[in-house]
């Protein structure tokens, strides 16, 4: 199958008019959460530090860097905001990916404030991304190894396809796009709890713009860039792509079916469920540090391979420990952003009750749908109780979604850590009628700082 030419065609042709209502719900979701956990993550250091560079190189002072207090050119702004839409590991997950928005609306929204695109536009162009970036994700669902980070491979297809969609590019400069995109696709899970694993989704985001840019000024790249011999499907996933999903393109979108998973907790996604089952424990039972004899964890071999520190040295790498996470959810009945600082994560009371938690590998664990990452919790009390219980669904997700109170509460505690709460109201009110904005840069504005 002609999976590049298919893509390229399904982009061009999409029509905010054609899109599904329950499709551009989740959009303007999508939108608000990228949006509020990039103000978050532009206060982190390693977002501090891409946005020093952008006002070092002096580029033209085109799109907002959220947060900064300046502008800076579309890919300098794509490349910061980028990374920190993913700078604290509170962007939103899909079924059988992580970050699949964090590359999207920063590449978009940079993209557009240069443009003046209405929001209709930028709906229209995620829609073209997020799809693009799901059905790729279907088509490798069968992929045996874990090393690269899709947000820093299929992401990037993402951001290029949305830009592509925003610049209004025919077919052949999407193909070109596409192509070009092969060539800068990258981002490798061993730099996950260092300031690398956002620097991922940055470059998606700025691989993004300058693809779709590159195509419209003329830039060639090979027509078959995704599926060809030694493209990146052989390249990087040792395999094809699988025609059925590619084809569905147009017919049945992801956004309806799968949707989108927002996290209540800033921390690795494959740790919540655990927290979830901890958290109930907690408010049902009564369950306190000093009660406890042992907690067990048992997960999958994706979680276990993915959730890799057993004491965390760092911040970052507290949003990878399990033992952490869960010792400071008994603690304090809460994971929040304040607690993946290097002081926070030595508090000698959770590392005590840390070192009770273990997490174990668990073969026989099954996951009933597409969308399930399960564990087993196990908690042995001094006083000879136990609790137990699986988790299949972390809250946050179609199955146990967050409710719009809870999502509007989210996006407030990020905001809160780079703008005022008046700008805050008004960002809130703005993206609320998102497709009714004739020009995206008011917001922008908001969002500078």
């Amino acid at each position: 199958m002609d999976v590049t030419a298919k893509i390229a065609q399904f982009v061009a042709g999409t029509d905010y008019e054609t899109i599904p209502p329950k499709a551009l719900e989740n959009a303007k979701t999508a939108v608000l959460d990228c949006l509020g956990v990039a103000l978050a993550g532009s206060q982190e250091e390693c977002a501090k530090i891409c946005a020093q560079i952008a006002r070092q190189e002096n580029s033209k002072e085109e799109s907002t860097l959220y947060g900064q207090g300046f502008k800076s050119s579309a890919l300098q702004a794509a490349f910061a905001n980028g990374t920190a839409a993913h700078a604290m590991d509170f962007d939103h997950s899909f079924t059988l990916m992580g970050q699949p928005t964090a590359p999207i609306i920063p590449a978009l929204f940079s993209l557009g404030e240069s443009l003046g695109s209405s929001g209709r536009q930028i709906l229209e162009a995620y829609v073209a991304g997020f799809e693009t970036t799901a059905k790729l994700v279907f088509a490798l669902r069968d992929w045996p190894h874990d090393g690269w980070h899709a947000p820093g491979t299929l992401g990037s297809f993402g951001a290029a396809t949305a830009c592509a969609k925003l610049l209004r590019l025919d077919p052949y400069q999407v193909q070109m796009a596409l192509g070009i995109t092969a060539s800068m696709a990258s981002g490798v899970v061993c730099n996950f709890g260092t300031m690398s694993k956002p620097i991922h989704v940055g470059l998606g985001a700025r691989n993004g713009v300058l693809a779709a840019k590159l195509a419209q000024a003329g830039y060639t790249a090979n027509a078959a860039g995704i599926e060809a011999a030694n493209g990146f499907c052989e390249t990087f996933y040792r395999m094809a792509p699988s025609d059925a999903p590619i084809r569905e393109l147009g017919e049945s979108y992801a956004l309806v079916s799968d949707g989108i998973r927002i996290k209540p907790y800033p921390c690795g996604g494959l740790t919540h469920q655990a927290i979830d089952a901890v958290l109930e424990f907690r408010a049902k039972h009564g369950l306190t540090a000093e009660r406890v004899e042992s907690i067990d964890v048992d997960v999958m071999q994706h979680t276990y391979n993915r959730i890799a520190f057993r004491v965390p040295e760092t911040g970052i790498q507290g949003k990878f420990c399990m033992g952490y996470l869960l010792a400071r959810a008994i603690i304090d009945g809460k994971i929040s952003l304040d607690m993946f600082t290097d002081s926070a994560v030595r508090d000698a009371n959770v590392l005590k009750l840390a070192e009770k938690i273990h997490m174990r590998l668990d073969q026989s664990l099954q996951a009933i749908n597409e969308g399930s990452r399960p564990c087993r919790v196990t908690v042995r009390l001094k006083d000879g109780q136990t609790y137990s219980r699986e988790v299949q669904h972390a809250k946050g997700g179609p199955e146990v979604p967050m409710t719009t109170e809870e999502l509007k509460a989210k996006f407030t505690e990020c905001a809160r850590q780079a703008l005022d709460e008046s700008s805050i109201d008004r960002v809130l009110e703005t993206i609320e009628r998102l497709e009714t904005l004739e020009d995206i840069r008011p917001l922008c504005k908001l969002l500078q700082a």
